[in-house]
């Protein structure tokens, strides 16, 4: 199905059936704010768009405290997310995982492959490093 996103200017929020993520910078690092649910392909569609716009920093943090699905098309996108910052350069960390989300990664040992931290401060200072 087709999936038409609304962006909401004075927030740059882009709203989806499912999804609503945000972009952002800080300290020279883009952060990705999620919530809701990343459930199927169409969801993360234009974000990926999205974040090959080359004036994005290359480091980058994905927020997940109001994320509170994800299945197999979101691990997916996170994996392809975290290769092509490399690619560029760059790194990919997490932060705010909790609930179903958390134990998901667990499982799936996502935990094992990326940086996890607590807060997006505290993501972003992993770039200071």
């Amino acid at each position: 199905y087709e999936v038409t996103a609304i962006k909401k200017s004075d927030e740059g929020l882009y709203t989806y059936e499912s999804l609503d993520f945000k972009i952002s910078t800080a300290d020279a690092v883009t952060v990705v704010s999620f919530k809701g649910k990343i459930i199927s392909d169409a969801d993360i569609q234009n974000l990926l768009t999205e974040l090959e716009d080359s004036k994005l920093a290359a480091n980058r943090v994905f927020d997940f405290s109001e994320l509170t699905h994800i299945n197999s098309s979101g691990i997916n996108f996170i994996i392809k997310s975290l290769t092509k910052t490399r690619i560029n350069s760059g790194d990919l960390v997490l932060c705010s995982v909790g609930g179903t989300v958390k134990t998901l990664f667990e499982m799936a040992k996502i935990d094992d492959i990326f940086s996890i931290y607590e807060t997006v401060s505290d993501a972003i200072n992993h770039f200071k490093n």
